[in-house]
């Protein structure tokens, strides 16, 4: 007697070790990241990691000339937008490894990340733009 779903088990215990060893290197890849919100005038940016983390800002000599309130909001807004590109490669390095995994499904179109933003070298600019719902159907 056979059963009709054993070679799918086989495939699946035969491709564990690969999936474990790119979950292992996504891993590295999200700790490694970073992510830059920048405030509506460009004079201040800030850093965050994956966890959302503030980690660095930069203010431009010339935001020292705006009053404590706005500077207040652009350091306000450029966290946020941080943060916001933080959690948005977060939910897209978490949505690969859940496509790759074994017996996983890839997304359509996994070239465009959820918020519109920029990647480059493993970090993320974001630019203010986001979809009316990014988050993933697995949320």
């Amino acid at each position: 007697m056979t059963f009709p779903g054993l070679d799918r088990i086989e495939a699946l215990a035969r491709n564990l070790d690969s999936w474990q060893r790119e979950l292992a290197g996504k891993m590295t890849e999200l700790e490694d990241s970073s992510a830059e919100g920048v405030s509506d005038s460009g004079l201040v940016r800030v850093t965050a990691a994956a966890d959302g983390t503030i980690v660095s800002t930069d203010v431009n000599a010339r935001a020292m000339r705006l009053d404590s309130y706005t500077l207040a909001e652009e350091f306000t807004t450029a966290a946020k937008r941080a943060q916001e590109a933080a959690a948005a490669r977060v939910r897209e390095l978490v949505g690969e490894v859940i496509a790759d995994a074994p017996g996983g499904s890839r997304p359509a179109d996994s070239s465009r990340s959820a918020d519109g933003s920029r990647v480059a070298d493993g970090s993320r600019v974001a630019d203010g733009s986001r979809a009316a719902d990014d988050r993933p159907d697995w949320y």
